[in-house]
């Protein structure tokens, strides 16, 4: 909880530094032909370039959704190149191809971006096809997946994408069947659809393909330090070990995933479970099984794909509405794990027997309706609160604001309730002005900050009272971008020597 927010003085960066950053400086320094950078400068580079471990590489660009449509563009080997034209490109390819050329120069239909001419993988994109998402709830997915921190954050005209940048890229060769190349499509697909559970991202979208470029007016976040390659290929592995289905073939027992029990795969691979037997038929086979997943914290979307197979394969399956009304009660919070008389009676009516129940009892049934309290949990409580901040607030206007008590009313909370609610939340804020019977106290949930803030950069907005820093966990720095109407370079074009690659 925040009592007062200071304004912060944010670091000024510059698109070219962020194209830079993301393609880990991977193109020529100068155009090949008709440079206007010092000689000096050009000779310095070419010889530079002849002890570097890495050729350089091409990006692919476009100047509009209709020309990219059309397969028009042009094939970008330079960051002068970039720096001349990326005001008034729309699109490229954030990731390095070998080469490039035209089917047609004259009419620039481009060619050479495919898969298999792929150069090296610099980032992990994500897009969102829709401006009501809540970015708020996919930063925090991020942290609580063991994910890094967005490096970028683009709107686009209708919605958003995001961008992971690689410490060290993945570099694509034709050895061992381009292994690196599979390994990054599969952490690609990997980071989406874990992060899909807390926003509306696109899995199906090319990975390595075309996306917005940034530039001034549409860079919402920037996070300058990259995310750890080798950290996020563990994590990939990892969360593939977690989501494994072959779960049901193993023989192992371990006591706190009892999905892999041997109980668990009698009753899944059972076919002829029928109705009208108390308290063992296919909807309390179903519920269990369901129940089982829910105890073993696996996802619902996981348990939705597996269960979903066993109840085809029954000779009488449920139908898809029972079949989900049962799934969601499962799921529901209701319950916590599975009840041992059920199952040995499950066992005993629809398999061999050779599988015996092991296991603790789960719970059941391990809170009363809230109608049925006197006291609401703290945490429905807390979602109280946050969907009042809901209805009541905005991205424009994302605050209540008035005295602790009148807050208390508005909310139908008691004055001890609310102050234990914000004293404990995590995701709402509070600001108190003044002191005494004059003091004003100003409540926001982090969401719909996380909204104002993004809304407040769109519209150009100089100044605001948060930066993402407030609002975000374990993070350090929020960003500001150069004026639109000022210049902006690459310091290295005008720097008497040139740096030394990222890649390598």
């Amino acid at each position: 909880m925040v009592q007062n927010v200071n304004k912060k003085q944010d670091p000024v960066v510059s698109i070219p530094d962020i194209l830079s950053f993301m393609t880990h400086d991977s193109l020529m320094l100068y155009k090949k032909k008709g440079t206007s950078a010092p000689l000096r400068n050009v000779v310095r580079f070419t010889e530079a370039e002849k002890n570097a471990p890495h050729k350089r590489g091409v990006v692919f660009v476009s100047s509009s959704k209709e020309d990219l449509t059309e397969g028009k563009g042009l094939v970008v080997t330079s960051y002068e190149t970039l720096q001349e034209k990326y005001r008034n490109l729309s699109h490229w390819t954030p990731n390095t191809f070998r080469g490039g050329t035209y089917y047609d120069f004259k009419n620039r239909i481009i060619k050479g971006h495919e898969r298999v001419n792929l150069k090296q993988i610099n980032v992990i994109s994500l897009d969102i096809d829709t401006k009501s998402a809540d970015l708020y709830a996919l930063y925090i997915g991020c942290e609580e997946l063991g994910l890094p921190r967005p490096n970028l954050l683009l709107a686009t005209p209708r919605g958003y994408q995001v961008f992971f940048v690689l410490s060290s890229p993945f570099y694509i060769t034709n050895r061992e069947q381009y292994k690196s190349l599979r390994i990054a499509e599969r952490l690609s697909n990997n980071i989406r659809r874990a992060l899909k559970n807390y926003a509306p991202v696109d899995t199906n979208c090319v990975p390595f393909g075309f996306y917005r470029i940034p530039k001034e007016e549409n860079v919402l976040d920037y996070y300058a330090t990259p995310a750890d390659t080798a950290s996020l290929i563990k994590w990939s592995v990892d969360y593939e070990k977690r989501n494994m289905f072959s779960v049901i073939y193993s023989n192992q027992t371990k006591e706190d995933d009892i999905t892999r029990s041997d109980w668990y795969r009698a009753l899944i691979t059972s076919k002829r479970i029928d109705s009208g037997y108390h308290g063992s038929s296919r909807n309390n086979a179903l519920m269990t099984l369901a129940l089982a997943n829910y105890q073993s914290g696996r996802e619902l979307e996981d348990a939705y794909d597996e269960l979903d197979q066993f109840n085809s394969n029954m000779v009488k399956p449920l139908s898809k509405q029972e079949f989900e009304r049962t799934l969601k009660s499962a799921y529901s919070g209701k319950y916590k794990g599975v009840k041992r008389s059920y199952v040995e009676s499950l066992l005993k009516l629809w398999t061999d027997g050779q599988a015996q129940f092991v296991g603790r009892e789960g719970w059941y049934k391990f809170k009363k309706p809230r109608e049925e309290r006197t006291r609401s949990h703290y945490d429905e409580r807390e979602s109280d609160l946050l969907a009042v901040l809901k209805e009541k607030t905005t991205g424009m206007n994302p605050y209540l604001e008035g005295s602790l008590r009148m807050l208390a009313e508005t909310c139908g909370m008691a004055l001890s309730t609310l102050k234990e609610v914000l004293k404990k939340s995590k995701q709402i804020i509070k600001q108190t002005i003044g002191r005494g019977r004059n003091a004003v106290t100003k409540i926001a949930s982090k969401s719909v900050l996380f909204q104002h803030l993004i809304e407040t950069r769109q519209q150009n907005t100089p100044k605001a009272q948060l930066a993402f820093i407030d609002l975000l966990p374990k993070r350090d720095q929020a960003f500001v971008l150069h004026n639109k109407n000022e210049q902006t370079t690459f310091p290295f074009l005008i720097n008497q020597s040139p740096p030394r690659s990222r890649s390598g």
